[in-house]
């Protein structure tokens, strides 16, 4: 049988602190790369050649830690090595010695939660060139927004303030606030024809799009997360990772109130918040479904997270039966 090796990687801007052990725990070899594409895969093919080891003996384990993963992700889906990328705060509550903290530790700790979980491991896959270009104009979108938000909220609080002072900012903030317009029209434009050249993801956005409530935006951020629903077998999966699943919060006889866990993808959370708020605004069941829960006493917060969790449930509907959502015609005339 072929040995197996587990590979801790702690990932840091600058570098990646890496711990390998075998299935008994014992520690073969610690090690810091530099976080760059030639050094990871220097590092991982020699450690192949030394092992006299086959990529399928290998699998690497880290964090989630965004942009930083990317060269390692790189590498090992060039090399056909096995990743698995956790959220940290799994690791951390998994772990059973906290003593002391440093990039080498954590590797190690890594390394250790990639044996103990390996029956819960999930592999890594990057994502399609179509949806990692729409993650890049959906970020720079955000990040022109924000800029242009902060200075428009400056300019209407000095208006009604500082009238002396409105006049200076105006004339300095006007080139900045022409051009940012100017550039998110143009993120507009190459995310609309970004859409147009791939057929499945449009279509999959206008399915979405046709549930009350739901908008271009939230569409938008549900495929990219979800790598245009290739990464879940659920609505009730897709639904825990959103943040809208309540679980038990009892011990012994203290028993509290169900609550969502903050393990979830806050994004999604955020925007399907929004999308039940103008859900339960419009001539809907959604609509008559939080009056009456209301009506009957539930708390405001607890139906419009019931709400939301329907229109995951709907979300998976319209995607897995690729056919638009109808509005009942009941409260169509209504």
């Amino acid at each position: 049988m072929e040995q197996k090796y587990f590979i801790g990687i702690d990932v840091s801007k600058d570098k990646l602190d890496c711990a390998i052990i075998l299935p008994n725990y014992s520690v073969v070899l610690e090690r810091i790369v530099k976080n760059k594409e030639n050094n990871i895969s220097s590092f991982l093919s020699a450690l192949l050649k030394k092992a006299k080891a086959s990529m399928s003996s290998m699998v690497v384990c880290c964090e989630s830690t965004g942009i930083y993963n990317k060269p390692l992700e790189r590498v090992c889906s060039k090399l056909g090595i096995e990743l698995w990328v956790e959220q940290a705060l799994k690791i951390k509550r998994a772990s059973t010695d906290m003593r002391g903290k440093s990039d080498r530790k954590d590797a190690m700790r890594i390394a250790e939660y990639s044996i103990r979980y390996q029956d819960r491991k999930v592999p890594h896959q990057l994502a399609p060139e179509s949806i990692e270009e729409l993650n890049t104009f959906s970020k720079a979108r955000e990040t022109l927004l924000a800029q242009k938000v902060a200075l428009q909220n400056q300019l209407r609080e000095a208006e009604s303030h500082d009238p002396r002072s409105f006049k200076q900012l105006k004339d300095l903030y006007q080139a900045n606030l022409k051009a940012l317009d100017k550039s998110l029209l143009k993120i507009e434009s190459e995310l609309q024809s970004n859409l147009e050249k791939n057929q499945e993801i449009k279509t999959n956005m206008d399915l979405l799009k046709s549930i009350p409530g739901i908008g271009k935006q939230t569409a938008l951020q549900f495929i990219i997360h979800t790598n245009n629903f290739r990464d879940f077998t659920s609505a009730k999966h897709l639904a825990c990772y959103s943040g809208v699943v309540p679980f038990a919060n009892e011990s012994g006889t203290i028993v509290k109130k169900h609550r969502v866990s903050k393990m979830a993808n806050m994004k999604l959370k955020t925007l399907l918040h929004l999308a039940a708020m103008a859900a339960v605004r419009t001539k809907t069941e959604l609509k008559q479904y939080y009056i009456r829960k209301v009506m009957d006493g539930k708390n405001k917060m607890s139906v419009i997270n019931a709400v939301r969790n329907k229109l995951v449930h709907r979300i998976w509907a319209v995607i897995q039966r690729q056919t638009p959502y109808t509005v009942q015609q009941e409260f169509l005339s209504n």
